[in-house]
């Protein structure tokens, strides 16, 4: 049908005025295809328990932003400070808002191979502060435990999920393959790799994906808060550039 309309279209010019063709976005489908309404889901305040499991649960590095404070600092001064850290997590929680001084990240380039020269040949490295990771931990185990419950992330995505991994989704596949082999049905597959995949992450899109499932209120507004504004460092031979990205 496209092809025929695009003859036509050089055939006639006057074509293309007349026939305006819908084009949705890309919410238009993620909404048309939805036929699933999902109950609300708000972040709660966590008890000072949680916040301390959380950190204990950091990996204990060296590493550190421009706050200097690493993990492993983090981890050891935490009965001290994971109280007045659990007040200031739940009160971002609760007006929606993450916190600035909690936006600025450090990127160190990582060289993987070829011409040390060459910008393309380093994999950045993006180092949050420390305390910006407990509270996105907060967050991300209740946004999880709503996904899981309501069976929000699609079976077939392995990534970032628990007891799952790359062994399991190249098992999946090779066992699929196999069978549909011995069943004499043709096996065809389609493998993508998408250069800079959460880079290009589209934040309106984001936005949409969260309030169709259930992120609402205070909550979404935590979430937008989180996306916006943020900056970032590069040091190279020790000098340094901030930039604001979105």
């Amino acid at each position: 049908m496209l092809i025929a309309e695009t003859i036509a279209a050089k055939n006639n010019p006057n074509i293309c005025s007349t026939n305006n063709r819908y084009k949705p976005t890309p919410t238009h489908y993620l909404f048309q295809f939805s036929n699933c309404t999902f109950p609300n889901f708000k972040l709660m305040p966590l008890p000072t328990k949680s916040i301390r499991n959380i950190i204990k649960s950091l990996n204990m590095k060296n590493s550190n932003d421009y706050d200097k404070i690493s993990t492993k600092l983090l981890k050891f001064s935490s009965p001290f400070i994971h109280s007045p850290l659990t007040h200031i997590c739940n009160k971002s929680l609760s007006l929606g808002i993450f916190p600035d001084r909690l936006k600025y990240s450090e990127i160190k380039p990582l060289f993987k191979k070829g011409d040390k020269h060459n910008i393309s040949n380093y994999r950045h490295i993006s180092i949050l502060t420390s305390f910006s990771k407990v509270l996105e931990k907060a967050v991300h185990f209740q946004l999880y435990e709503h996904c899981r419950k309501h069976n929000i992330l699609a079976g077939e995505q392995f990534g970032f999920r628990n007891k799952l991994s790359t062994t399991d989704a190249i098992y999946k596949l090779i066992n699929k393959t196999l069978i549909a082999l011995n069943e004499k049905i043709m096996v065809g597959g389609i493998f993508c790799d998408l250069e800079k995949a959460f880079d290009s992450i589209n934040h309106d899109i984001l936005i949409s994906k969260l309030n169709l499932y259930g992120v609402k209120g205070k909550t979404l507004s935590w979430f937008k808060s989180y996306l916006k504004n943020r900056y970032q460092r590069v040091t190279l031979t020790n000098k340094a550039n901030c930039q604001n990205y979105h």
